[in-house]
């Protein structure tokens, strides 16, 4: 986050991506490549417990992808654009650094020109992988299933250029996501002869998407530009839950997304990231502003807010709080996360989680304050708890981050800016310290579109998950 002046003082903040991962290497030939080994973040590992694991062969599991992937446009593109599905006219083609190369273009591209991707060439009508290095390395860190979705991303190209789909690069990948997504929602709903998921299995691709977006500080018009992790994750909602015709109306529009450029000067220099400490750093500021939004939202709904009196950031080896009566230290602290409604203060683990949160940027941390503060109001205007509640509390988050977010004008204009990758590092913060608390807070994919809801739809759609007025 970043921090602005204002005509009466204020801050602002805006996280980056302290370990941002490696964006995908873009090709320049004639083929739209997305799919690209990227450096695995230690945040995205260690989902064993999850459906959709490793397969034993990913080659086999990428063959049965590209077979799912035709068939589901075999029987939904009549639906969606009235017509049958033309095949492919160039096939498929797994390669290696040892094999015959893909025929994309005259003359076909040498292996370093392609390695690690995934791609839809346009010219011969092809869909072509990386067979020795990007399946094996998206089939370990992701699954098997999220090899499926590069190949529906991949698959959707080729539908773009069946309907003469044209627009600037990112929206044509973004609406490839929504594909994606449409296609995921049908494995969910038992569709598939060749791939099974359930939505607690989906953290692994919500990685996955994350692990592959751009870096933070493209622009939206960058013609190589794919979109950030929240974008991505957010058109790939978009077909989970409208289905492929949701994504079709994508064509001829130009996307609203969280990909904006770094301002020059500080924001640019620490990538975004507030200090975390000290005068103007984010514990200092973030408070203010919390109960700030709080204070309009509750005037909306025509109550008064009483603000959080404190913000307890502690060391668990040397400090003792009150919480609900009792006093908590030592492992009772460690890793905490607590808003303490008789007391009405926050607290905070300062030598172990939150130091943890901000290696991966200040928005893990920001996020993680601010659903402790949405618990503070749902406590006030007397919600009960449990995962609805939970995911309402990431909800209210998201319609707080529009109040950060640049593009925000007029009285709701908060004191702390978004920056690029801001966003995505609260989904990674989701996705590192969620699975201990997946059972009341839900799962990543749940809590993701929760935060997405409240960005949005804004804070009428909160009440989905429970009423506020």
């Amino acid at each position: 986050m970043r921090r602005t002046r204002r005509p009466t003082p204020r801050r602002a903040g805006r996280a980056g991506r302290a370990l941002a991962l490696a964006t995908a290497l873009l090709l320049a030939v004639s083929a739209g490549a997305c799919a690209t080994h990227a450096e695995v973040d230690p945040t995205l590992a260690g989902f064993a417990s999850y459906d959709g694991g490793p397969a034993a062969d990913p080659a086999e599991a990428a063959q049965s992808a590209v077979e799912d992937v035709d068939a589901y446009w075999h029987r939904t593109y009549p639906d969606t654009y009235g017509s049958d599905f033309p095949d492919l006219t160039g096939g498929f083609h797994p390669y290696g650094p040892d094999t015959e190369m893909p025929p994309c273009g005259q003359p076909p591209p040498a292996y370093a020109d392609i390695a690690d991707n995934a791609f839809y060439c346009p010219t011969n009508d092809l869909i072509a992988w990386d067979e020795a290095e990007l399946i094996p390395w998206v089939n370990e860190n992701f699954g098997a299933f999220t090899i499926g979705i590069v190949f529906a991303h991949e698959y959707a190209h080729a539908v773009q250029v069946r309907v003469g789909a044209e627009g600037r690069t990112i929206d044509l990948e973004l609406q490839a996501d929504c594909f994606a997504g449409a296609w995921t929602r049908d494995v969910v709903d038992g569709h598939s002869a060749l791939f099974s998921i359930d939505e607690a299995g989906l953290d692994r691709s919500v990685a996955g998407l994350i692990a592959i977006s751009d870096m933070p500080g493209t622009p939206a018009d960058d013609p190589l530009a794919h979109g950030s992790g929240f974008d991505r994750i957010g058109s790939f909602l978009d077909g989970y839950d409208g289905g492929p015709g949701t994504c079709a109306d994508y064509q001829g529009t130009q996307r609203r997304t969280v990909e904006v450029p770094f301002t020059p000067g500080t924001e640019q220099a620490n990538s975004g990231n507030l200090p975390l400490e000290g005068d103007g750093g984010l514990l200092a500021v973030i408070g203010d502003d919390l109960n700030a939004f709080y204070d309009v939202l509750f005037g909306e709904l025509g109550r008064t807010f009483a603000p959080v009196a404190d913000l307890a950031v502690v060391d668990p080896a040397s400090d003792s709080v009150s919480c609900g009566g009792e006093r908590l230290s030592g492992d009772e602290l460690s890793y905490a996360a607590l808003y303490c409604a008789d007391e009405n203060v926050v607290v905070l683990d300062g030598s172990g989680l939150v130091p943890a949160l901000y290696e991966i940027g200040d928005f893990a941390v920001a996020a993680e304050i601010a659903r402790l503060w949405a618990q503070a109001a749902q406590a006030q205007l007397g919600l009960g708890e449990g995962k609805e509640q939970s995911l309402q509390a990431d909800c209210l988050t998201g319609v707080w981050v529009l109040w950060t977010f640049p593009d925000t004008r007029g009285p709701r204009s908060g004191s702390l800016v978004l920056s690029p990758g801001d966003l995505d590092e609260g989904i990674m913060g989701f996705l590192a310290y969620g699975q201990d608390i997946v059972d009341q807070a839900g799962t990543v994919f749940e809590r993701t579109e929760a935060l997405r809801t409240g960005f949005v739809e804004g804070r009428d759609a909160c009440e989905a998950y429970a009423p506020l007025a």
